[in-house]
């Protein structure tokens, strides 16, 4: 497997920047502080040929990363504070890398550890991942050697956690994977560092509140920051230094270069109240490169079933507004919108949403709420609404939004007859962490 693997991946070319996908390793930027974790992922399933083995057999170092890795993650927070004990303790200049808060580090650092183990069987996605983890690494100033200690700390965590099992073969497994994933991330940044700045300062021109908590916010980059409808960026806020927060850009590329954000403010949610409740116009934010690969597939004709959760409507809006930019006379694919929210007051954006699908009317718009009586339109989960109103079975689904909520649209959609391959989501969102999406 190791050696499918290292050929795998080191072997692909680098993914283009506006078509990486994922969260972050140690030390970089995942979700959460917004109730809606931006959608960045296809994909609803993966391949059953772990490491390219032949189908119908289990990789037996696949088995070995795997079983070791779930002792790790079965001891949460604990495993989680010695990694970074040991590291700090061995390499106390990391400690300025990382946020004063470690609470949701710790989570960041699962997620994206969950997400490698879990694309070990799928080499080209894992490679996509890889190497955008590379270049958003670059917004942190880490360098080549850092990887090295990070590595060493991970295996030191394995050592203390997986007892037994962590044999002398499974450290050489571990250590053979590790080498060959920094490879490819370090490979990434330095060719990324020829063609893009590592990060990019932006002027707030709009903070427009919306009630809720929520804010539209409107920035303008001091250079052209690209990125694909669907994506998403990191933000840090100079009210809390090192401490980045994702979210989708709620605007297909402009000709002006301006985005567009929605923020929800949640409790206890750093960056996300700071937005909503302390940044002005004039202020300035720093943003991250684009990531995810939630994205339209242009040279696709089926119709979109767009379905979104909350302040989950960014990336679908986007990716809603590519397709009608895209469409011209005998090519104009249907565009069927669920806009789902607890309360009709919480449907935030409808102003806008009504005035597209009025000069559009290829754009059918609905929008859903769970937990509004009085609401005159539809109502109950926005998932569920949307499987029973599938206009056809032919869509492609695009599903942003909470956690719980993309999970049980994953499910109710599959039930109804649509192929999971045609549904795109947020696969880093559904990691197994209760505090996804929590806004902790």
């Amino acid at each position: 497997m190791l050696r499918k693997l290292r050929e795998g991946l080191l072997s692909m070319p680098m993914p283009d920047a506006a078509a990486a996908s994922g969260t972050a390793l140690p030390g970089g930027a995942q979700p959460s502080d917004s109730q809606e974790v931006p959608s960045s992922g296809p994909e609803g399933s993966q391949s059953s040929v772990p490491g390219g083995s032949e189908p119908g057999k289990t990789d037996p170092a696949l088995t070995t990363i795997r079983d070791t890795f779930a002792a790790v993650a079965k001891a949460g927070d604990e495993a989680a504070g010695y990694f970074y004990a040991w590291l700090f303790l061995r390499r106390p200049e990391l400690r300025d890398l990382f946020p004063p808060a470690m609470d949701e580090q710790r989570d960041r650092l699962f997620r994206a550890l969950t997400r490698i183990v879990d694309s070990l069987g799928t080499p080209d996605q894992m490679a996509t991942y890889l190497a955008q983890l590379g270049r958003d690494h670059r917004k942190y100033q880490v360098e080549p050697e850092m990887y090295d200690a990070v590595g060493e700390a991970l295996v030191a965590t394995l050592r203390a956690f997986a007892g037994a099992a962590f044999t002398a073969d499974a450290e050489q497994i571990w250590v053979q994977t590790y080498t060959t994933a920094s490879s490819l991330m370090i490979r990434a940044a330095e060719e990324d560092a020829t063609a893009h700045p590592a990060s990019w300062t932006a002027e707030v021109l709009q903070n427009d509140k919306r009630g809720n908590g929520i804010a539209v916010l409107t920035l303008a980059p001091d250079t052209v920051l690209q990125y694909a409808a669907g994506q998403h960026i990191t933000i840090q806020t100079q009210r809390w230094p090192y401490v980045w927060r994702p979210y989708s850009v709620a605007c297909r590329p402009r000709e002006d270069g301006l985005i567009s954000l929605h923020v929800k403010a949640v409790p206890g949610g750093w960056v996300s109240n700071a937005l909503v409740h302390h940044t002005s116009p004039g202020d300035d934010v720093t943003l991250g490169p684009a990531l995810g690969t939630m994205t339209l597939d242009s040279s696709g004709d089926r119709d979109l079933l767009c379905i979104a959760g909350g302040t989950g409507l960014a990336p679908i809006k986007a990716i809603t507004e590519q397709a009608i930019r895209e469409g011209r006379p005998g090519r104009r694919r249907e565009v069927y919108l669920f806009c789902g929210a607890r309360t009709r007051s919480e449907l935030y954006d409808m102003r806008d949403l009504w005035r597209l699908s009025d000069a559009y009317p290829w754009l059918y718009l609905t929008p859903v709420t769970s937990d509004d009586p009085a609401f005159d339109g539809m109502q109950g989960s926005v998932g569920r609404v949307a499987a029973r109103y599938m206009p056809h079975r032919d869509c492609e689904a695009y599903v942003a939004g909470p956690a719980e909520m993309v999970r049980e649209t994953l499910r109710v959609l599959t039930r109804a007859g649509m192929p999971p391959e045609r549904i795109r989501y947020d696969a880093a969102l559904l990691a197994d962490n209760p505090r996804v999406g929590s806004g902790m």
